[in-house]
């Protein structure tokens, strides 16, 4: 039980980590990129808005 927890409790941090990273990517893009990528401004701010525990 106690090894359970202990992997989902890694599992959260490696996740919230990710999704932090590719945050930081994204809000770093130029416009040029994000217009390759079919995103706008306005997607990527409300991306940076959500809390990392949110899909």
């Amino acid at each position: 039980m106690i090894v359970r927890a202990w992997q989902a409790l890694v599992e959260i941090v490696r996740t919230r980590r990710e999704r932090s990273q590719a945050r930081c990517q994204l809000a770093a893009m130029t416009e040029r990129e994000l217009q390759d990528c079919g995103m706008t401004r306005a997607e990527i701010a409300y991306e940076l808005k959500k809390p990392v525990r949110r899909k």
